[in-house]
């Protein structure tokens, strides 16, 4: 089972990279990997059998995944460290009328991802790439924390 998990995990992985990728813009990046990334926190819960996680806002799934035992506890903490930030940028985007991508945070945040997890390179790096590469890294460490 855990050999098709892990299958399924790297299916994943390119599903959340492929369903970004055509993206040109910096902000539906950002709202769409947010809610990608909802998806896969609420799955990786379930897995771990935290009931009702569905009706949970990001910041509660990020909460309740920071509250799990994890064995890797660096990677744990990057990547709950990663999420919180995330959702912070999220916020941003959303109730800031003079919110700018042009001040590196977005980029920041994807080029840290990108050099602390490991993931499949779908395509060249760009600005962007790095930014939509930067979430399926990200989705395919959640899932795959054990």
């Amino acid at each position: 089972m855990n050999k098709m998990k892990d299958n399924i995990d790297c299916l994943i992985e390119w599903a959340v990279w492929g369903n970004l990728q055509s993206k040109n813009d910096l902000e539906g990046i950002l709202l769409r990997g947010h809610i990608l990334i909802d998806i896969i926190l609420s799955t990786s819960l379930k897995r771990m059998e935290i009931q009702k996680c569905d009706t949970f806002s990001f910041h509660s799934k990020v909460k309740a995944f920071e509250k799990v035992n994890f064995s890797e506890i660096e990677k744990h903490k990057f990547l709950c460290k990663s999420l919180y930030e995330l959702n912070n940028l999220r916020n941003k985007l959303a109730h800031e009328v003079d919110f700018n991508f042009r001040n590196g945070n977005f980029e920041s945040w994807s080029l840290e991802i990108i050099k602390e997890l490991d993931g499949m390179k779908y395509s060249n790096f760009t600005r962007r790439t790095k930014i939509v590469h930067s979430f399926s890294f990200l989705a395919k460490a959640i899932l795959e924390l054990r």
